[in-house]
């Protein structure tokens, strides 16, 4: 089934330009993760919460004091040290295959190698591994190499369906249709923008309709009753910042 093609960039760039007008125009750390941990810190942070992954990359971390360790190590025991962030079996399972494949065939657990290759190139290669989706491959590309692209998490896909910007099924698809819309240059702040949205405000089954600062250019069917259960709220602080794991293990880094 073909991807239902999005509205016409300029209404994108207006949602983005309102966004950073209230929130800010977020931007990167000068501090990056390097891909390898960027891309085992995103595995665990699928299907939970960025503080719980966070927890679960500290124990990780603390436990093994380097990949090398995880690769080799019992699989019972790298479980038991990701269990907070939730399916620590098959987190731990992808984990190891992911650093032993990254160790036979380059000979090292790095992936800097990356640096030098189209996005395209890197897409391809992350995704080509078990257990590496859309999301995670991108956020490597953001996080820490930063290239301007969008990933898209199921906060961004909701509120870009809910707005009208796209009409998809799926993260992917929203990723695959977003992708080329996204003005230039603002693709991390956008990010980051529409994930406070999503936590905060535009949440998936209790909308608060009725403080969203982007109300008069939503789509959304409901938002008119939803407004009315949630009237006189307070609007979107400009001065809460979202918490990201790609960007915390950047900090730890320091």
């Amino acid at each position: 089934m073909a991807i239902p093609v999005a509205i016409h960039s300029k209404r994108v760039k207006q949602i983005a330009d309102l966004l950073e007008g209230h929130l800010g125009r977020p931007s990167k750390s000068r501090r990056r993760s390097n891909p390898l941990d960027t891309l085992i810190a995103t595995l665990l942070s699928q299907n939970t919460n960025d503080h719980n992954s966070y927890r679960a990359w500290l124990s990780l971390r603390k436990k093994f004091r380097s990949w090398e360790k995880v690769a080799s190590a019992p699989r019972r025991e790298i479980a038991k040290s990701i269990e907070i962030g939730g399916l620590k079996n098959q987190k731990a399972r992808r984990i190891q295959t992911i650093l032993r494949s990254v160790h036979r065939e380059r000979g090292k657990y790095d992936l800097d190698f990356l640096r030098g290759k189209t996005d395209e190139e890197i897409m391809s290669y992350l995704m080509s591994m078990k257990g590496v989706g859309t999301k995670t491959a991108a956020c490597v590309l953001v996080f820490s190499l930063g290239r301007d692209v969008f990933p898209v998490d199921t906060h961004i896909h909701r509120i870009c369906n809910r707005l009208g910007l796209v009409r998809t099924k799926s993260a992917d698809e929203t990723f695959d249709t977003m992708k080329d819309l996204v003005p230039q240059g603002h693709a991390y702040a956008f990010h980051v923008n529409l994930i406070r949205l999503g936590r905060e405000t535009c949440k998936a089954g209790k909308p608060l309709c009725g403080e969203c600062l982007l109300f008069e250019h939503c789509k959304f069917p409901e938002k008119e009753r939803f407004a009315a259960i949630n009237a006189g709220g307070r609007k979107l602080s400009n001065k809460r910042v979202a918490f990201l794991i790609t960007e915390q293990i950047a900090r730890d880094r320091a």
